[in-house]
């Protein structure tokens, strides 16, 4: 393999690991919902993050592994992939918090 090409594979690597984050948090959002939905809602923000991610981990890990193999991600950038992944895992569940919030209180209130 020739150095423009090590390069090349390397830069577009680096391009497409948040759209790799993005693959794997829609696919895992479903599952983290489900482990965290009742407890979230009693946390406060930081403290609902902090749960999120710590929660998400044993989903989000393995398929961190198979996108990896798959998009050929190189090991030196699974450590970023796995925190953009995280990341927008988090931002997820927390719109499904905030829409849940506010879903209970419009029937609250009816």
């Amino acid at each position: 393999m020739g150095l423009f090409q090590i390069i090349k594979q390397r830069w577009m690597s680096r391009n497409t690991l948040p759209q790799i984050a993005d693959e794997i948090a829609d696919r895992c959002v479903d599952a983290v919902w489900q482990r965290v939905e009742f407890q979230v809602g009693t946390l406060a923000p930081a403290e609902a993050r902090g749960y999120i991610r710590a929660r998400g981990v044993a989903i989000v890990h393995p398929q961190i592994v198979s996108a990896s193999a798959q998009h050929d991600v190189r090991e030196h950038l699974r450590p970023q992939l796995h925190a953009l992944t995280l990341e927008a895992l988090t931002q997820r569940v927390q719109s499904r918090i905030s829409t849940s919030v506010l879903h209970r209180q419009v029937r609250h209130a009816a």
